[in-house]
């Protein structure tokens, strides 16, 4: 028997643990962060600016030269902060989950990925909504939306194709996401340094799946994220659904 054959002790596992629970805490705070510098530099700029042109018509005439497209100005900007808004609590928790199931939500958040970044998409679903339970739903939008977001800062790419794929037999559930940017090497990719990547591998863990990563510089990269809902890992009592 291998070192990597035998079981994990108690200890073993319980260090595993502590290190995902840190990882956890550490990504939380990150993304924190990452809101408060939209709010600030996105609600902020724009507030401010709204506040100035409706400063500037309360002391002009309704029918005053300019009043028209000033007033043009700051329905864009009240229309730009609307999209922010809905895109923010569309990150925090996407609503059309809930409303419209994951198929749709999937496809509604890439093809406004694409809209938003100039990047050609296309999406296969499977032909019927998959039993999902809502944490598992949950788990694999978010999933998604990391590797779009890996795509955005770091493929350079102009397209991206992604799938989703339910094997009823072998009662697996298939996320795939491939775009034809930069790649990198992936035997000197370091997952613990990549926080997407790393709670992308530990959230599919979690779930009673793997991560499996396929890339070479200049060839694009593939992302599949493969769960078996069937089998899920035993329960430590985190949510990691919640994480986010």
């Amino acid at each position: 028997m291998t070192s990597s054959d035998r079981p994990e002790t108690p200890d073993t596992e319980n260090a595993r643990l502590r290190t995902m629970l840190a990882h956890a805490e550490e990504v939380n705070e990150i993304e924190k962060l990452q809101l408060a510098r939209t709010l600030h530099n996105e609600f902020g700029s724009a507030l401010t600016a709204l506040a100035m042109r409706m400063a500037l018509l309360a002391r002009q005439p309704a029918d005053a030269p300019g009043a028209a497209e000033q007033w043009a100005k700051a329905n864009a900007i009240l229309a730009a902060l609307t999209r922010t808004a809905r895109q923010v609590q569309s990150d925090l928790r996407p609503g059309a989950l809930d409303v419209v199931g994951l198929k749709m939500a999937l496809e509604e958040y890439l093809v406004d990925f694409g809209e938003r970044h100039g990047i050609s998409v296309t999406l296969a679903l499977p032909d019927d909504e998959p039993a999902l339970g809502p944490a598992l739903a949950v788990a694999l939008f978010r999933m998604f939306q990391e590797l779009l977001r890996n795509v955005r800062l770091h493929a350079n790419a102009s397209q991206v194709q992604a799938s989703l794929a339910v094997d009823s037999q072998a009662g697996t559930v298939t996320l795939s996401v491939a775009d034809n940017g930069v790649g990198f090497d992936t035997a000197a990719c370091d997952l613990q340094r990549s926080h997407g990547l790393r709670r992308i591998t530990e959230r599919a863990a979690f779930l009673g799946g793997a991560m499996q990563l396929d890339s070479a510089a200049g060839q694009g990269t593939r992302v599949l994220i493969i769960l078996a809902p069937a089998n899920p890992p035993p329960d430590h009592g985190i949510d990691e659904s919640s994480n986010r």
